[in-house]
């Protein structure tokens, strides 16, 4: 089975993440890992636990806001996070957290489920903004060695594979 990853943070960004794995794994009916990863920055002073909470709360909402609840159940797993999966496609679905480097962690994580494509967001810095910061989807992309999809910003049209979506749906074989 294929296995795509889509890392996700505590911004808005992480809906159009998840809303583009979401729909790659349900129209591919590829396994789908959602990761967040707790920095190890030793500058951000937060409780570890109550960021590993608000990650799993995180990762409930968006798993559930973007496969229809009514069609999820819920495996039995070791470790943090969730495992659940989807209606009749089968779509396995797995939450994970982790903590330490970012950049590290989502490309440890990548070779660790053998993603065939992980999933980051765009902050949309700018060009001033990403040589002052740097961006961890850019970093992501130089140092992961899995194919890197980033997703930028909410789209307003339809999905893009609607058109493989419905083809499949009426029994038009796939490659």
């Amino acid at each position: 089975m294929r296995t795509i990853l889509a890392a996700v943070d505590q911004s808005h960004h992480a809906h159009d993440v998840m809303s583009r794995a979401a729909e790659l794994a349900v129209v591919l009916r590829n396994d789908l890992v959602v990761l967040s990863v707790v920095s190890s920055d030793p500058m951000k002073q937060f409780n570890i636990v109550e960021e590993q909470n608000r990650f799993a709360t995180l990762h409930r909402d968006l798993i559930f806001k973007h496969f229809p609840e009514n069609s999820l159940s819920v495996e039995p797993h070791n470790g943090t996070g969730g495992v659940y999966k989807y209606g009749a496609v089968g779509v396995r679905i797995q939450s994970r957290i982790l903590s330490g480097n970012v950049v590290d962690k989502i490309c440890e994580c990548a070779e660790e489920v053998n993603a065939d494509i992980v999933l980051v967001g765009s902050r949309g810095l700018g060009n001033i903004g990403s040589l002052v910061l740097g961006s961890v989807s850019e970093r992501v992309v130089h140092k992961c060695p899995r194919s890197v999809l980033v997703v930028k910003g909410e789209r307003t049209e339809g999905p893009d594979w609607e058109g493989l979506s419905q083809s499949h749906k009426s029994g038009v074989a796939r490659a």
